[in-house]
């Protein structure tokens, strides 16, 4: 993981909070519609306390305050949460700086909801698992968790579709730098769901989200 906390440390020292977590392709239409879908899928009440994982600078975590009482944003990257807390001052928004590979240790706070949106890509299948372990410990009874925009393994030359992509692809992988990080699977997230002893649901995303075209939407809940 050294590798991409240095990566996202550097990426955000631009001065745009869309490129700051590479986002740069998306407009404010967009993040509106991702924010639209992600309150619909997390189907957030003003009651709910919700953690939102690698949070990065909070471009999304800010949009979801009016919905819920209290959000806790965590990312390991010391750059970013300092852009996020620069940002976004709010009395029911808090960023912690940690990895959460060691989250039950980052915050003792049980969560009616659990987001991890766009970063699903940065882990392999044995960090997956244990990062869902991890957010199952924080979750309240009767919660859910939302691990959201996830690149689908098979829909890799969806995105994938030109031939410069391709060239970029093929380098990236002689070098061992997949920017992309990790395709997942439906039957990789099935295993996960098993290991960890929660129903998991496949969504698939509505057509007019930026990335529906190569990626997927997963939802864990408590069995």
């Amino acid at each position: 993981m050294t590798y991409w906390k240095n990566y996202w440390n550097s990426v955000a020292q631009n001065k745009s909070p869309f490129i700051q977590v590479q986002r740069d392709g998306m407009s404010e239409v967009d993040l509106l519609k991702i924010q639209k879908h992600v309150c619909l899928l997390l189907d957030l009440k003003p009651d709910d306390v919700l953690l939102d994982l690698c949070c990065g600078n909070g471009l999304l975590t800010n949009r979801l305050t009016p919905y819920c009482k209290s959000i806790i944003g965590i990312d390991f990257s010391t750059e970013l949460i300092k852009s996020a807390n620069k940002m976004y001052q709010k009395k029911n928004l808090n960023f912690i700086e940690g990895d959460i590979a060691n989250l039950s240790h980052l915050t003792n706070t049980k969560f009616d909801k659990i987001l991890l949106y766009f970063s699903f890509q940065y882990f392999n299948s044995k960090q997956g698992s244990f990062v869902v372990s991890e957010m199952k410990k924080l979750l309240k009874p009767g919660g859910l968790i939302l691990i959201g925009d996830i690149p689908d393994k098979a829909k890799f030359w969806c995105y994938y579709d030109t031939f410069l992509k391709r060239a970029f692809y093929f380098k990236q992988w002689l070098f061992s730098q997949p920017k992309m990080g990790k395709f997942w699977s439906k039957k990789e997230m099935r295993k996960l769901a098993k290991q960890t002893k929660l129903k998991g649901s496949y969504l698939v995303q509505n057509q007019d989200l930026p990335n529906s075209h190569y990626r997927f939407d997963y939802i864990f809940r408590l069995s």
